[in-house]
Formats: C-alpha cells, sequence, structure tokens
C-alpha cells in the first residue's frame, strides 16, 4: 500500500499513513501545501524501499544517536558527558553525514569567544566529534571522520626549583603539605592523589598503583625517599590516603578528619583553596 497524504478532520494538519515494506507509516507532514506534502511522501517511501533493497545508506542516522551510543557503549567520566551534551545543544538533530568539518567551523564560532585558544576548539568540539564519528563507523553507521586540526603554539613548561617546593610546603596548609609533597615527588595528577587508597600504597616497597590514569592503564609510581617519609608519617593507614581536617577540638585536639570531596573529576580539580 503506497504512502498517501489526508487531511486530519480533527486538526486539519496534513498526514501521511500508508503501509511500505511491511512498515506501518503515520505521521505529520512537515508542510501544510498538499503538494509539498505529496513530494515528501514520495521521498519517505523511497528512503524505506531504498533501506529494504540495499540496507541503510551510511550517514542517515542522526548524531544524537550516535552519542548516545558512544556514551551507553563503556564508562565516560561525567566531565566528558558534559562536553558532549553542549554539544548536541548547539548542533541540533543533524545527520550523521553532516558533521563535518564545515559543522565544527560553524559550531566553534557559535559555542567559543571570538579570542579563544586553538586547543579550546579542539577540546571542546574535534575531540568529541571525532570520538563519536570513530565509534559510528566501527558500527557501520557513517564514513570515518577527516578533520583538518590547528596547530598549538608550543608552550613553555614551567618547573618548580627545589628552592621553590620548600617555599610553598613552608606557606601551604598543614593537610596540604603531605599531598604537595606526593605530587611534586611522584609527578602523580591532582585526581590521581586525591583517588589514592592506602591499599595501592606499598611503604616497604616505597610504591604507588594509580589505577584510573589518563591512559587508561594502570601506572605504577615509585615514590621518593620524601615522600615516603610524608606517607609514613601520616596518622591514618585506612581508605582515602590524603585527607584534611574539617574540625579542631577546643583542646587543640584533632577532631573531624574526612576526605577530599570528589567532583568526578570535573571543572579541572577539587582543591580550589588552602
Amino acid at each position: 500500500m503506497p504512502l498517501t497524504v489526508g487531511r486530519r478532520k480533527s486538526t486539519g494538519a496534513l498526514t501521511i499513513t500508508g503501509t511500505v515494506a511491511g512498515q506501518r507509516i503515520r505521521r505529520r507532514a512537515q508542510s501544510n501545501d498538499p503538494k509539498l506534502a505529496a513530494e515528501e511522501a514520495a521521498a519517505l517511501e523511497t528512503e524505506i524501499l531504498r533501506t529494504e533493497w540495499h540496507g541503510e545508506r551510511r550517514g542517515v542516522r542522526s548524531f544524537a544517536e550516535a552519542a548516545l551510543s558512544y556514551i551507553e557503549s563503556e564508562p565516560r567520566s561525567e566531565n566528558h558527558k558534559a562536553r558532549i551534551k553542549r554539544l548536541l545543544l548547539a548542533m541540533g538533530d543533524i545527520p550523521l553525514a553532516a558533521a563535518d568539518q564545515t559543522k565544527a567551523v560553524e559550531l566553534k564560532r557559535k559555542m567559543l569567544r571570538p579570542q579563544h585558544a586553538p586547543g579550546t576548539y579542539v577540546r571542546a568540539i574535534l575531540m568529541p566529534m571525532r570520538a563519536i564519528l570513530h565509534h559510528a563507523h566501527e558500527l557501520g553507521w557513517c564514513d570515518a571522520p577527516h578533520f583538518v586540526v590547528p596547530t598549538e603554539p608550543q608552550g613553555r613548561t614551567r618547573y618548580l626549583l627545589p628552592a621553590e617546593v620548600d617555599r610553598l610546603l613552608v606557606a601551604a596548609a598543614p593537610h596540604l603539605r603531605p599531598l604537595l609533597t606526593f605530587l611534586v615527588g611522584t609527578g602523580a595528577r591532582m585526581a590521581e592523589a586525591i583517588e589514592l587508597d592506602w591499599d595501592d600504597v606499598d611503604l616497604a616497597g616505597a610504591r604507588a598503583i594509580f589505577w584510573r590514569t589518563k591512559g587508561g592503564k594502570r601506572r605504577i609510581a615509585y615514590l621518593p625517599l620524601n615522600v615516603t617519609v610524608a606517607l609514613t608519617n601520616l596518622p591514618h593507614r585506612e581508605g582515602a590516603v590524603f585527607r584534611w581536617e574539617t574540625r579542631r577540638k577546643k583542646d587543640g585536639t584533632t577532631g573531624r578528619v574526612t576526605s577530599y570531596a570528589d567532583r568526578g573529576r570535573r571543572y579541572g580539580g577539587q582543591i580550589k583553596t588552602g
């Protein structure tokens, strides 16, 4: 039964109805013009028959569907999910074939400030777009993506000299000194240090294991002597290694101690003061 266009008695809207290749169709036409609605019905019928005979064409699925499949395929960080959500809100409901370099440039003008850095464009737009499109390509939904990535200027790495580290430790709050010593001595990221549990620390062997790393693989850090001493002087041996005191008793003794807040690795870090 071919698709036909009729007008609903209740609302007067043009409706496309019928059954094509065993698929029942009943939807409102996008136009109230009978000629345009008839063209839409013919195009829809052709698309259904082409898919039935030759299989689904690459790139016709929506980018939002591919993004949902990408997020559900394996655990993603909350920060990455939030970046994808902002991208989808700015992009709208478009097919995968339309998610190309031209669309990325359009999103750059729409989402970013005029004086943005090249790295911001890469992290906020290109990286999530490429990740989702690569996932869709592996599922056979679209062709492999290709984007021109802008060249980022080489920055100068700022190192702390030993004397500067000493001054930093003297000026830091007491609960931060072991953490800063650990960060400087191991090169760990802030999230890796804050999530470190005593079960993953071997003081006798002078090493610590990081399970959640940026590369996704377990990493072992060997502890210098000053880091081992700083960890040995901590009063507890269970739970999170690095904690901070929230309340001190009137007699000056240590009060309630808690772990640093877990922000799901979002907002750039968990420590903002101290």
